[in-house]
């Protein structure tokens, strides 16, 4: 059914069609023992459940009792008993209790993964000889990708195996991705795998009591990573750092391609600014294409420059569209903008906020209308820093048809943008994403000087990199004002005084609870750091 349905799980209509789809799973397993989850609905309570079926029926199910805040709003706690199923009454359990005869095992034990830990503590290593078989729903993060299951895997006693499939390409991509990975392992080896977003399938021949000592023990990619002081959600730089602005890129790019394939779309629309969010949005998009198997051409990037737009930035959005292979396109908006100021009696001498907004209103009506004609989807480019400050205009760019860029904050788009550079070997593409980083960064909406940039965000916001250092302890260690400082402090010596740390987190904590009505009506869009 997906994991995200909320109340819609209550409906009956829900339960049957699941109901009949779990029948018919269990039907194709045939000889196959087979453990899955669904939603289950009995007497007017839905429950969290895995399903065992075996011999082409389902015989039992395990119900999930401890749950999220989350789920409590919409399941109920499991019990052990029976359940209605099929015009049949089945047994039911909860976490561990549901086991299965197994050839050369004590049993099959089917779990949910944030179970285990409690299970193995009930049963206090009594020596059994068991097959956990856990399916997942462990959302793909840059960095963390294919680190539960061995995690899993240490707490088991010897001996026991652990098989683990996560879910997969079906899930909704409304805010999470997951990557459909799979693994076998025993002794704290891998046994078999499926990588992520590949498709395929994990297999392997068990033995009781036997170490597999043709396998080595997981490598060091399977271990927590260790962060940069200074950008915490990143690693350290080198080829950990290079996998994770690899695994951000194709996060946020299969988050687009599902929600292409799920409502048809041929096309995508984006507007190319010649700035980092927007290079950022094109490279996801030219990803999804290739991931969906859709020509290129489908692609309309669009130069959109207006009031405030500079010749760099002009040139850089044409040279980045040449050099990957796409139309150059413009729409000069200049004119259009003008004719709105007077529609509605702006003066255009008067540099206020309807002069900077109408602007950017003007690309979003552009970009989606262009959308709707193409028969596609406008693809954003706003970033977590610009959503979490606030640094967005209400119904501009703010908005959009999926926000790739919504899960990452705006110094991690740096690395992976450079990351890109890097990957493209020598020629015009590098040359150009180089030029990109190197310019200041600016939403370009009032008039620059000899055609130089005029606003630039960081002289108003102060430097992303302390934002984004501050928003990324706020939001994923929940650390205090005081704890932030002094971490702040620590991390980035004297190049920041105290001064200027406790002024920087005034002003973000005042945008960010200040904007909270922009981010109550966001765009869909991939998490793709965890935040």
């Amino acid at each position: 059914s997906g994991s995200g349905l909320g109340s819609l799980y209550l409906h009956q209509t829900l339960a049957e069609a699941c109901e009949k789809a779990a029948l018919s799973v269990a039907a194709a397993c045939g000889k196959m023992r087979c453990v899955f989850g669904l939603p289950l609905l009995d007497d007017g309570r839905a429950y969290s459940a895995l399903a065992l079926a075996e011999g082409g029926v389902i015989t039992r199910f395990a119900l999930k009792r401890g749950l999220t805040d989350g789920q409590k709003a919409v399941f109920s706690p499991g019990y052990q008993g029976t359940i209605g199923f099929d015009g049949r009454t089945l047994p039911c359990g909860t976490e561990g209790e549901m086991t299965i005869d197994a050839e050369g095992f004590d049993r099959v034990r089917a779990v949910f993964p944030d179970d285990l830990a409690e299970h193995l503590e009930k049963i206090n290593g009594n020596g059994e000889r068991t097959v956990y078989a856990l399916p997942g729903l462990e959302p793909a993060i840059a960095g963390r990708m294919g680190l539960l299951a061995p995690a899993l895997a240490a707490l088991l006693p010897r001996g026991a195996v652990l098989a683990y499939a996560n879910a997969g390409a079906n899930e909704s991509t409304t805010d999470l991705v997951y990557a459909g990975d799979a693994a076998i392992m025993q002794d704290g080896r891998l046994l078999s795998t499926a990588a992520p977003f590949t498709g395929e399938v994990a297999a392997a021949e068990i033995h009781s009591g036997q170490r597999q000592a043709d396998n080595p023990p997981a490598d060091s990619e399977s271990l927590p990573m260790d962060r940069d002081s200074r950008q915490p959600f990143a690693p350290i730089a080198g080829p950990r750092r290079e996998a994770w602005c690899r695994d951000a890129l194709e996060i946020a790019a299969r988050g687009l391609a599902a929600r292409m394939q799920r409502i048809g779309a041929q096309a995508a629309t984006l507007g190319v600014s010649g700035g980092l969010d927007s290079a950022m949005a094109l490279l996801t998009t030219r990803r999804a294409f290739e991931i969906l198997g859709l020509p290129r051409a489908g692609i309309y990037g669009y130069s959109l420059p207006g009031l405030g737009s500079s010749a760099r930035t002009r040139g850089n959005a044409l040279k980045l569209l040449e050099a990957m292979g796409l139309a150059p396109r413009e729409i000069d908006l200049k004119a259009s903008i003008l004719r709105h100021f007077e529609d509605i009696g702006q003066d255009p001498m008067v540099h206020d906020a309807a002069y900077e907004n109408a602007q950017a209103r003007e690309r979003t009506q552009v970009l989606m209308d262009l959308a709707n004609r193409l028969g596609g989807l406008m693809v954003g480019s706003g970033d977590l820093s610009e959503l979490a400050l606030g640094f967005t205009t209400f119904g501009g760019d703010h908005m959009s048809m999926y926000g790739v860029n919504a899960g990452l904050y705006k110094s991690a788009i740096r690395l992976i943008v450079r990351q890109c550079a890097a990957d493209a070997g020598a020629g015009s593409l590098r040359d150009t994403l180089l030029d990109i980083l190197d310019t200041p960064i600016s939403p370009e909406l009032l008039p620059g000087q000899g055609g130089q940039i005029a606003q630039k965000t960081e002289d108003l916001l102060g430097p992303y990199e302390l934002n984004d250092w501050m928003l990324h302890h706020f939001l994923e260690d929940r650390a205090s004002p005081r704890q932030m400082l002094e971490k702040a402090q620590a991390a980035f010596g004297n190049e920041y005084s105290r001064d200027e740390i406790l002024s920087r987190m005034r002003a973000l904590f005042k945008r960010f609870f200040a904007s909270q009505f922009k981010r109550n009506c966001m765009p869909d869009g991939p998490n793709v750091l965890g935040v």
